[in-house]
């Protein structure tokens, strides 16, 4: 069980989240680093501003 995680990891687990659910031990992790890591932080925002302009973006999309 690892805990502590590389900003690169957690990088990776915060686009793979959009994929499939992580496991409880991994969403500790991110907890975790969370709490120490701005950088890290702030790219999960902007991940999820990404997404959610995405889907916006597909449904006007579909809409026409």
């Amino acid at each position: 069980m690892k805990l502590r995680r590389t900003c690169k990891e957690v990088t990776r687990l915060v686009l793979e989240s959009e994929d499939r659910s992580l496991s409880a031990v991994e969403k500790i992790a991110l907890q975790f680093h969370w709490r120490a890591c701005e950088a890290c932080t702030r790219f999960r925002e902007q991940a999820r501003t990404m997404r959610r302009a995405m889907d916006r973006w597909r449904s006007y999309r579909d809409e026409g």
